[in-house]
């Protein structure tokens, strides 16, 4: 783009500012999303066949959203203890961000014809886990970024110690909040 003749260039800040733009956009759809799943569930009755199909879908989507995000922090424990580079864990991240959100929007969509109990607070703590996994998969999107800058040799030791902080808790909480789901939900399919 230009201006006069001169090239434009965005600054860091403003680039550092559009990206915080997108993540607010993204925390506002996702929010959406995961509301307007539950409420579809509530007006909607499927029919036993249909019921089957959406079960099967949300099997098959946990299966690929849960086994993706595995593979991504396993790597970054991986680099974590050293065993892998920095260049390793963003690539399997940037391999492996369409199945983690092909999976949850799986999860979303299906879920709306499971006809969730949203009496049941199990299922109240299940729908929460969902969403915090989702909001915690659009805070994470910034780490392939911060990831990409860094040299191939760089250590997770050498990172600044409130980034060790982050990177840890995103993952811990990524992490409490999938099995969460997968429990709750293995419970209340078991009754």
């Amino acid at each position: 783009m230009e201006t006069g003749g001169h090239p434009v260039t965005m600054t860091l800040k403003a680039k550092q500012r559009r990206l915080q733009r997108r993540r607010a956009v993204a925390y506002v759809a996702i929010a959406g999303v995961w509301a307007a799943s539950i409420w579809v569930s509530t007006l909607l009755e499927p029919p036993p066949w249909l019921h089957g199909v959406a079960l099967f879908v949300h099997l098959a989507s946990l299966i690929i959203g849960l086994g993706a995000v595995l593979t991504v922090e396993w790597y970054g424990l991986l680099w974590a203890t050293e065993w892998r580079s920095v260049r390793d864990l963003a690539q399997v991240d940037v391999t492996l961000r369409l199945p983690i959100w092909v999976g949850l929007v799986g999860l979303l969509a299906s879920g709306a014809l499971l006809q969730p109990d949203l009496d049941s607070p199990p299922t109240l703590v299940k729908l929460g886990a969902v969403l915090v996994v989702s909001l915690n998969g659009v805070a994470l999107t910034r780490w392939t970024g911060y990831l990409a800058r860094f040299p191939r040799k760089m250590r997770f030791r050498t990172l600044p110690r409130k980034a060790r902080i982050r990177f840890i808790s995103s993952a811990v909480v990524s992490q409490i909040a999938w099995w969460t789901a997968v429990i709750i939900g293995m419970q209340n399919s078991a009754a």
